[in-house]
């Protein structure tokens, strides 16, 4: 009993001088809708932990994934309107704020290599839009934007190609270049956000769609019904950090200058991460079953010298400024 009591004694003592945890002086919120084996998610989370780190714990970054908070489409105007800190959208839903965002939908960018792609979005490019987005949303953007990877194309049925999308439906992750893709192989689009994928891909809502092959992995969607995917790199997509502005004068300037220095620093890093995830993911979708077309490079040329023809057209249609579309036709070299 004596032994007992001095046991209970001491733990309470040891709890009694134990130093608590110590809580962040500051807290922001960020939301994506990536689920939480998506590997934006994977990165944001590291990302999270780098900030922490860099600031001794004195700003802590929230992070609600799976569209907690908002859908990608919403979190534009959630920052704009102080109900979110930090958000990280992809540039395919930004043609409604502006519509030069959609000129990475166009067919000129059909297949073209990745290093190709950050002339683009990490040059003068990249720097109008997101200036444009800085002035419309009162946000900043926190630095080079993050890979998502290439869209293959992806069905319920068997495809060879995105020919054999003909009087399907297809889900359009949105823009109008999107639509105007799937309308050119004769397919219905049909714009369903991300998060609402698996439910409505299940319920026979639409038979095919573009999509990240990393994402349709991640997702598990071969239990929702894909069957048959065709690795085309029909569109690439990336990331774009931001954060609110009120949210960063609410900071000091120390910790405000860690938000994008760790960023900054570790960019690369969280590129080669997404990068691993979409060099995996076509195994993992043949070890599930999923039939995996790869198309030779003169089929892929075909097609896009076929999409080519309707880029003048669509240049105008979508509103997009032509001398923006010339400056991307200088920064690459891949464009011929």
């Amino acid at each position: 009993m004596r032994n007992t009591v001095k046991t209970l004694l001491a733990a309470a003592a040891a709890f009694a001088f134990a130093a608590p945890a110590a809580a962040a002086d500051y807290t922001l919120k960020m939301s994506i809708d990536g689920g939480p084996s998506h590997h934006r998610t994977k990165v944001a989370e590291q990302w999270v932990k780098d900030v922490a780190a860099a600031t001794d714990g004195k700003l802590e970054i929230e992070l609600f994934h799976s569209a907690q908070l908002f859908k990608d489409r919403d979190v534009p105007r959630a920052l704009r309107q102080g109900a979110l800190d930090i958000g990280m959208p992809g540039n395919w839903v930004l043609g409604g704020l502006d519509p030069n965002n959609d000129i990475f939908l166009l067919p000129m960018f059909y297949g073209i290599p990745i290093e190709e792609m950050h002339k683009i979005s990490d040059g003068p490019v990249g720097e109008v839009l997101g200036q444009t987005l800085a002035e419309k949303l009162n946000i900043r953007i926190i630095g080079k934007w993050l890979d998502h990877g290439y869209s293959d194309l992806h069905a319920t049925y068997p495809v060879e190609s995105s020919a054999d999308l003909a009087g399907k439906r297809v889900r359009s992750f949105g823009g109008a270049g999107t639509e105007a893709r799937i309308r050119a192989f004769d397919g219905d689009p049909v714009l369903i956000p991300w998060a609402d994928v698996p439910l409505a891909l299940s319920q026979g809502n639409f038979d095919a769609m573009y999509s990240v092959s990393a994402s349709v992995s991640s997702a598990k969607l071969w239990d929702a019904g894909i069957t048959y995917t065709v690795a085309e790199n029909a569109f690439f997509h990336q990331y774009l950090p931001m954060i609110s502005e009120s949210a960063l004068e609410g900071l000091p300037e120390a910790l405000a200058a860690a938000i994008f220095d760790t960023w900054a620093e570790n960019v690369e890093a969280y590129r080669a991460m997404t990068a691993a995830a979409s060099e995996d993911a076509l195994s993992v979708l043949e070890a599930n079953g999923i039939t995996v077309v790869r198309p030779a490079p003169a089929d892929l040329a075909a097609s896009r010298e076929m999409l080519m023809e309707t880029q003048p057209a669509l240049v105008e249609q979508l509103n997009i400024d032509p001398a923006l579309v010339e400056q991307a036709i200088k920064d690459i070299s891949a464009v011929n």
